[in-house]
Order: C-alpha cells, then sequence, then structure tokens
C-alpha cells in the first residue's frame, strides 16, 4: 500500500510539472511573435516546474555546467565594469537561458504534445509572415525601393528582422522534422504547403540571416542523403529542385534583387576601407573591427560586459568619426562581444559552454543536427545573446525543438 501511495504522488507529481510546462511553452510560443511582455512571463515562469525536479539537479550536471560557462564571463565582468547598468542588464537578458533548462530538460514532453506545439508554432509563424506580407502589399514599391537603402520589410518580434528570419527558419526546420515522423496524409500536405509558403517569405523579407540559415540546413540535408545515406539520385533531384527554386524567387521578388544589389554595392566600397556613413552592411563590419581591436587592447579581462559599447564608439569616433553615433553599436558578432567584454578567456568559456549545449541535446538526425548549426550561425552574423530574442531562441531550439523522445515513444502520433 505505501508502495502504491508513493507511485501515486510520483506520478501527480510528473503530470504537474507536465502540465506546467506546456501552459509555459504555450505562452512563450504566442509571445515570441506577438508580446515581449508575455515572452519574458513566460520564459522566467518556466522555471517555476523545476519545484518538482529539484532533486534532479545533478542528472543534467554537464548541460547545467555548458550554461555556467557561458554566463560566468559576463557576471565576472560586473566587478571591474564601470556602467553597471548596462552590465546589469546584459545579465539579465540571458537569465532565461537558465529558466528554460531548469523548466523543460527535467520535465518529459509526450511526443503527442511535442507534435502539438510544433503545428502551433507553425500556425502563429504563419500568421506573423501574413501580417508582415499585409504591410508589403499596402505600398509594394516604395517598401521595393527601400531595399536599395537597407530597409527591409516591417516584421513582428519588434520589427527586427533578423531575430523573426531566424524564428521562421527554425519554424521551418521544426516542420521538416514533424513531417519525418508522419504518415501521408491530408495534414502532411497542409503543413508542407506551410513550409513552401515559409521559405518564400524567407526569400521576400531577404534576410541574410535567414536565407544562410535556411541554404546552410538545405546543403547539410543534402549531405546526410549524398553521403551518409548513398542516395545519390535522390540528392541530384533535391539539389536541382533548391538551385530552381533559388532562381525562381531571385526572379519572382524584387526585394531579394535589390537587397542583392545593395549588398554588392556596400560590399564593395567596405571591402576597400571606403566607410560611406548610413550603409548597414559597412556599419556592421565596422563594429566587429572595433570588437576585435577593444579585445585585443584588452586580452586577458576585457573591458567588462558593461562598457563594451562605450568602448567600441570610442574607437569609432577615433578612428572613423565620420561614422554616425547609430551606427556605433555592440559588435555584431556574439564571440567579438564576449572577447571585448571578457577578453580571451572569456570568449573560449563561452565556445566551451556553447559547445557543450549543442553536442548534449543534439540527437543523430540530420533535421537535429541543422538546428544545432541554425543555433550557431546567428551568433556569426550578429549580437544575438545580447537580446531576449536571440537568448530565448537558443534555449527554445536546444530544451524543446530538440527534444528526444525514449525508444517506447517513438512511433508517431498525430496532432489532435
Amino acid at each position: 500500500m505505501n508502495e502504491f501511495r508513493r507511485m501515486m504522488q510520483r506520478v501527480l507529481k510528473n503530470k504537474k510539472s507536465e502540465q506546467l510546462v506546456i501552459l509555459f511553452l504555450i505562452l512563450l510560443i504566442a509571445g515570441l511573435f506577438f508580446s515581449r511582455a508575455l515572452l519574458s512571463f513566460a520564459s522566467l515562469a518556466m522555471a517555476l516546474p523545476f519545484v518538482y525536479h529539484m532533486k534532479d539537479i545533478y542528472r543534467n550536471k554537464l548541460l547545467l555546467l555548458g550554461i555556467g560557462l557561458i554566463l560566468l564571463p559576463v557576471l565576472i565582468t560586473g566587478i571591474y565594469s564601470d556602467d553597471k547598468v548596462r552590465w546589469i542588464n546584459s545579465v539579465l537578458v540571458k537569465i532565461p537561458l537558465l529558466t528554460l533548462f531548469l523548466g523543460l530538460a527535467y520535465t518529459r514532453i509526450p511526443e503527442k504534445v511535442w507534435n502539438n506545439l510544433i503545428l502551433f508554432y507553425l500556425v502563429l509563424v504563419s500568421i506573423a509572415c501574413c501580417w508582415s506580407l499585409w504591410r508589403y502589399f499596402s505600398d509594394p514599391y516604395t517598401i521595393q525601393q527601400s531595399y536599395l537603402k537597407a530597409k527591409v520589410l516591417a516584421t513582428p518580434a519588434d520589427n527586427d528582422y533578423v531575430k523573426f528570419s531566424w524564428m521562421v527558419v527554425t519554424g521551418f526546420f521544426l516542420g521538416i522534422k514533424l513531417l519525418g515522423k508522419m504518415p501521408f496524409n491530408r495534414l502532411y500536405l497542409a503543413i508542407s504547403c506551410i513550409l513552401v509558403f515559409l521559405a518564400l517569405y524567407l526569400h521576400l523579407l531577404a534576410a541574410k540571416t535567414g536565407l544562410l540559415c535556411l541554404y546552410t540546413g538545405g546543403l547539410i540535408y543534402l549531405f546526410f542523403i549524398c553521403f551518409i545515406q548513398k542516395k545519390w539520385k535522390l540528392g541530384v533531384i533535391l539539389f536541382s529542385c533548391i538551385l530552381i527554386f533559388t532562381v525562381f524567387t531571385y526572379d519572382l521578388f524584387p526585394t531579394l534583387r535589390n537587397r542583392v544589389q545593395y549588398i554588392v554595392y556596400d560590399f564593395g566600397n567596405y571591402s576597400k576601407g571606403h566607410f560611406l556613413p548610413g550603409y548597414n552592411d559597412a556599419a556592421r563590419w565596422l563594429s566587429m573591427k572595433a570588437g576585435y581591436a577593444v579585445m585585443q587592447e584588452n586580452p586577458i579581462m576585457g573591458v567588462g560586459f558593461g562598457d563594451i559599447k562605450t568602448a567600441v564608439a570610442a574607437w569609432d569616433v577615433k578612428n572613423y568619426p565620420t561614422s554616425y553615433e547609430y551606427e556605433r553599436f555592440l559588435p555584431t558578432n556574439e564571440w567579438l562581444v564576449y572577447g571585448a567584454g571578457s577578453g580571451w578567456p572569456g570568449m573560449l568559456l563561452f565556445s566551451i559552454g556553447l559547445a557543450l549545449l549543442l553536442f548534449l541535446t543534439t540527437a543523430k538526425d540530420p533535421v537535429s543536427v541543422i538546428l544545432a548549426v541554425i543555433s550557431c550561425i546567428p551568433f556569426v552574423t550578429d549580437d544575438s545573446l545580447e537580446g531576449q530574442y536571440g537568448v530565448i531562441l537558443l534555449a527554445f531550439i536546444a530544451f524543446f525543438g530538440q527534444q528526444k523522445f525514449s525508444k517506447q515513444e517513438q512511433s508517431y502520433e498525430k496532432p489532435v
């Protein structure tokens, strides 16, 4: 009788934890697209179910170590950062990496629920893309011309088109992962149509990060088909389809053509050392030069995460005084942010922590590897961990998108 009572207590404990996590995941997904306040609440509240699993803290000690190594350089530099407000903001914005870990890594989400949540994500990201398209069709010519001047289409997520394109491409590959477990039926066709729509939208939006993630994922998948599965004919067919799709979208979308034209023109200037004020890519490259210079001047400890922006701005004023004040921002590369803020040791700790996090959460299937890779690309092209959306997306992919199911759960359960 006592054993039965203890068993029932365990079942109820797990059920309560699971229900809370699912609730907060629904709020988190909705918040990603429509409400920063909801996103903040859900990402922090995700840690609450951990109260049911506190005794299991050492079960994922290596994952906890990885997160700790990512946070440690930021925390330590608070000792010598002059601007404590910016340092505190840099710490606080990274907290969801820990809270999502505590909520998701210790709670088993049934595969059927996982399927439904992915479907929910796909529906919401499609609605968000439709809202963005509505803004485009309200004045297409003006928006097309704006792409020649470093402007882009309005998007949800506080108009952060880089992070939004990352959200879209994440939904695309999560959808691919879902299709891989489904039988061919009406729902399969509906999800396939959504994925085609998302791929088309990414080309219309023409955000470099989103397209780089999309095509990198496609190449990884082709490599898997050709060299792992040895299905050369299928690989050739898929490569041909990707090539045709690329040419088709380039011819179809003026925004993509104008974006490419702008990138080529801007690159032609800053690659020769001509940094024209007002050009976005030039400013981003300049920020990376500044970040590297600050790191070289402070190789052991960095300047502190609270003072990176001040140091970068000072370098810009000294070396490129014609740049505008709004162009003096953090290095658009997360490794250079850590290098400037905490020196080479901090950059090394961050690299080890990120590698641990992705290695321990990535399964062996190709889509899982793709999700891990597209988690890294935005860190190369942007300071993604210095903003709320980037931190939460990394945690969302690692602890939810990469969820591994036990063998007895592997059979497909249709979303409802």
